[in-house]
């Protein structure tokens, strides 16, 4: 019987042999791919010659240029997908999932994405698949710090392409249904022991004993350590419960029951089993199945091995292959896939530039000058003056008029030769033109004029050039995509312990909330448990944030000249958006100065239940303590009313009153004064009567005064005691 050590070996063995097939089939299948893609990366980077070519020119001293057009292609795709970066959106699928669940998923992902800087791995993974047709990054986990127990997912770089591999049958652009992948490295042989001291491989005095296996394993100088990932598939059985979940038979808890059964004597005999423990259901109640299937659940694991054994083991807690490809053009050929990126299409029209612009340099600046025809023995007598007529200006150039045999000829000619300029530098622009036929960049997405006028036309051809090489990006959204379902499945099973997390928001704001337990949050009660309920994940493609509030600040203030009120209603908006200093200061202060309920305050938490609930019950007490008061105030209002008309009828009495009294003394008044002056005519007709002078007038005045009293105000008389009237005379 095996030892359980030799059972391990045997199965470590299995395998060890497995894998090392696998990566000969890989790197067999992509043999031919990963050799033009290499020839692809190798002539972006300026090895555009033909060495036999190459070496001739040299040794022929004749120009050899390399005037590299390719990288402004590469660079105008690449940094176009840099300023519209594809971001993960999580949405809820079912009815246990919620919203703010889905917003707490999101923004851990982004705190993943930010702290990991995963945009270095997409733009890693872009530019490889743009230059050479694929790339790759990869999710991987790790302890937050050397003293923490907490795990953090991160996404990171690939950046050799040529050292990941995947199962060459998987079908989807993302890679997500291949069974199994490699990500190696060829490591030093001193760095290899430093790093794995206690190996079976680092024990050996000589590695020239593994035979076959030490083939693309061991070099002179290096040992490859590869990451291995593989898919194994468990049998179990699937249970559906009662309220819609589903659960693995196998996973759940056991409990033993002993019952009472009637034995085959007729005796009662205990009889011992085991009863499976369903989980309760949110109210409580005791589940029921209500479905059962078989099923093969992938099961992901992981191993770092040499070419002769495992040198770590564990299982991956996601259920699909954490590497992620990034494809470019992806053509299949009679079955076999074709990986291609811009540049595969443009290397001819390339070394076409080259050579044109290199002959162009060599007949303008290397052609021979125009030789002299002369005859024999014109210039015998001048040779040393003909010899530098081609590099010195001379005044005249003296001849013979005749030959050796006398015969008379011409003066010397040049032979003229025009080189065809024209022809070569047309030649050059249109194998510049094939170059940005063949990338489908032209000259408006390079920033270049041309013969549109209106921004209009210049936006739509540049947009053109986005269109064209749409998919680079399209493949890319691709794989975030299944980048962040795999983060979604993986978040709940790393962080599964109540534990505080950071998430961010799409404009960079932080928030610390905690996960798998209840919290406080905004003055209330909340718990958001990240594994319950399904949640999937869409792509949005556009401007960064930052592009976004500059576009929106640029739009409200254009608005607020058309519209003033909007100046007036929202001028913490607009300046909130504007790329200043201060301006979220700025933008607070404005707040501030609008009337009341025009904004309410973000950071201004709810009330809690309880206080919303005694509130309302001081609001209802309020409202009856007002009637009450408005009753009241009306009563005495009424009462007040009552009272005035009161005051009011008897002022009017008193007035009346006083009139008639005024009247009364006024009446009497005149009585008196009408008796005084009657009396005092009849004591002037009694005088008139007795036909006599008067004696004393100023008796008679004096008399007449005091009958007449204060009130008519007489006064006295300047006339002299006697005299003044005579006998028979009235006095006015």
């Amino acid at each position: 019987m095996q030892s359980e050590k030799e059972n391990q070996n045997q199965d470590e063995s299995k395998l060890l042999e497995i894998a090392r097939a696998r990566f000969d089939l890989a790197a067999e299948a992509e043999r031919e791919v990963r050799e033009l893609a290499l020839e692809d990366l190798k002539f972006g980077a300026g090895e555009q010659w033909d060495l036999r070519d190459k070496d001739q020119r040299e040794l022929d001293r004749r120009p050899c240029l390399t005037i590299n057009r390719l990288p402004q292609f590469i660079r105008q795709i690449v940094n176009d997908q840099r300023q519209n970066r594809p971001s993960v959106k999580v949405s809820p699928v079912d009815d246990k999932a919620d919203i703010e669940t889905a917003k707490i998923l999101q923004g851990i992902i982004r705190h993943v994405e930010n702290s990991s800087d995963a945009d270095v791995a997409y733009d890693t993974a872009f530019d490889s698949a743009v230059r050479t047709g694929f790339g790759y990054f990869r999710i991987r986990t790790a302890y937050s710090d050397p003293m923490s127990f907490d795990l953090d997912i991160r996404i990171e770089p690939i950046k050799n392409r040529f050292s990941a591999y995947l199962d060459p049958s998987y079908k989807m652009p993302d890679g997500s249904d291949a069974e199994w992948g490699f990500i190696f490295d060829d490591v030093p042989h001193e760095e290899y022991k430093r790093l794995y001291p206690d190996s079976e491989l680092s024990s050996m005095d000589s590695w020239d004993a593994i035979g076959q296996h030490r083939v693309g394993w061991i070099a002179d100088d290096t040992v490859r350590i590869a990451e291995y990932f593989y898919k194994d598939y468990r049998d179990v059985t699937l249970l559906k419960m009662s309220d819609g979940s589903t659960v693995i038979k196998e996973d759940l808890e056991k409990t033993k029951v002993v019952t009472e059964a009637i034995g085959d004597d007729g005796f009662p005999v205990l009889v011992e089993s085991e009863e499976t423990i369903f989980p309760p259901s949110a109210d409580g109640q005791p589940l029921q199945v209500i479905g059962e299937r078989k099923s093969k659940v992938p099961v992901v694991r992981w191993c770092k091995i040499n070419a002769v054994e495992a040198l770590e083991k564990t299982d991956w807690p996601g259920r699909w292959i954490p590497i992620i490809p990034v494809l470019g053009e992806e053509l299949d050929i009679e079955g076999k896939r074709v990986l291609e990126g811009i540049i595969r299409h443009a290397k001819d029209s390339q070394r076409m530039y080259n050579y044109w612009k290199s002959a162009e340099t060599e007949t303008i600046a290397m052609a021979p000058k125009a030789p002299w025809i002369v005859a024999e023995g014109q210039i015998e007598d001048y040779k040393q003056i003909w010899k530098t007529a081609n590099v010195q200006s001379h005044a005249y150039l003296p001849y013979k008029p005749v030959s050796l045999n006398g015969q008379p000829v011409g003066p010397p000619q040049r032979n003229v030769f025009e080189p065809p300029i024209q022809a070569i530098t047309q030649a050059g622009m249109m194998a510049s033109e094939d170059m940005k036929a063949t990338t489908g960049v032209y000259d408006a997405a390079l920033g270049q004029r041309s013969n549109e006028q209106s921004g209009v036309a210049i936006q739509r051809r540049a947009n053109q050039a986005q269109t064209s090489n749409f998919h680079f990006v399209d493949n890319l959204s691709r794989s975030i995509r299944h980048c962040g379902r795999q983060l979604v499945e993986l978040i709940p099973k790393v962080m599964d312990t109540g534990r505080a997390v950071r998430i961010l928001g799409e404009d960079g704001t932080e928030e610390i909330v905690r996960i798998n337990e209840m919290f406080e949050r905004n003055g209330k009660k909340t718990q958001f448990n990240l594994g319950v309920g399904k949640y999937d994940v869409s792509i949005e493609t556009g401007p960064s944030y930052a592009t976004k509030r500059q576009e929106a600040a640029s739009s409200m203030l254009e608005l607020a000249k058309s519209v003033p009120a909007m100046g007036t209603a929202a001028p913490d908006l607009i300046v909130k958006n504007l790329d200043l200093p201060g301006a979220q200061e700025l933008a607070e202060r404005l707040r501030k100065t609008l009337p009341p309920g025009l904004a309410d305050d973000p950071k201004k938490q709810p009330l809690p239940p309880e206080a919303q609930a005694q509130m309302a019950q001081m609001n209802q007490i309020i409202e009856q303590l007002t009637a009450k008061h408005n009753e009241a105030m009306d009563k005495l209002e009424n009462k007040t009313i009552e009272l005035e008309s009161r005051e009011r009828i008897e002022m009017q009495k008193l007035q009346v009153q006083l009139q008639i009294e005024m009247a009364k003394i006024d009446a009497t008044d005149s009585l008196a004064l009408f008796k005084a002056e009657m009396a005092q005519l009849e004591r002037r007709m009694n005088l008139l009567r007795q036909n006599e002078p008067i004696e004393d007038e100023s008796q008679e005045n004096q008399d007449f005064e005091m009958a007449e009293g204060p009130e008519m105000g007489a006064q006295p008389s300047d006339q002299p005691a006697t005299g003044g009237l005579s006998p028979g005379q009235f006095v006015e």
